[in-house]
């Protein structure tokens, strides 16, 4: 109510005002603010990957998995969601410093994806594995199976906030195309 309404006694009934609406791409742009979620939920990623070395080794080790299809394909995919999530991290980490040049969001965007993309083949050869494995040993397997599921949601967790971190215009440009 303005200093004239309330001398007056008038009271404004009209409909309080509205926000504008967005405008188109408003929100396509860089949110700066967004980077620490990323780096959260990449670490938990890069947490998973680290529990998943060690399965890996353990299994490894265990003399009635030796030689069992899919083990060796699995071990060569967690070289490389290991080495991807690792070059997220870096472009995160360069970003933070202010490097926002376009190749290092190229590289962000297709390391993710990438990671991601390998993390369902390793789940796939896990469950070959698991099909295949002594039925002592499947526990083992669920629990291998179990930690890459969990290092995927979070690394796709991470891939949603780094979307509104450089901002879908960029990502969407970087994004591996169908």
């Amino acid at each position: 109510m303005n200093s004239s309404q309330r001398e007056s006694g008038e009271q404004n009934l009209s409909q309080p005002e509205q926000p504008e609406p967005k405008k188109q791409g408003e929100e396509s742009g860089p949110r700066p603010e967004r980077m620490e979620a990323v780096k959260k939920a990449l670490e938990q990623s890069l947490f998973a990957e680290s529990i998943l070395l060690t399965i890996s080794g353990q299994i490894a080790s265990i003399p009635e998995m030796k030689g069992q299809p899919g083990l060796a394909s699995v071990s060569g995919e967690e070289a490389w969601t290991g080495s991807l999530r690792l070059t997220a991290k870096g472009c995160l980490e360069r970003m933070t410093g202010q490097d926002w040049h376009e190749t290092v969001l190229s590289q962000l965007v297709h390391s993710m994806y990438e990671a991601r993309r390998r993390d369902r083949l390793k789940r796939g050869y896990l469950m070959e594995l698991k099909r295949n494995a002594p039925e002592d040993a499947r526990p083992a397997v669920e629990n291998w199976i179990h930690w890459v599921d969990y290092a995927e949601l979070s690394l796709q967790e991470a891939m949603v906030h780094a979307r509104e971190l450089i901002g879908s215009h960029s990502w969407d440009h970087f994004a591996p195309q169908k």
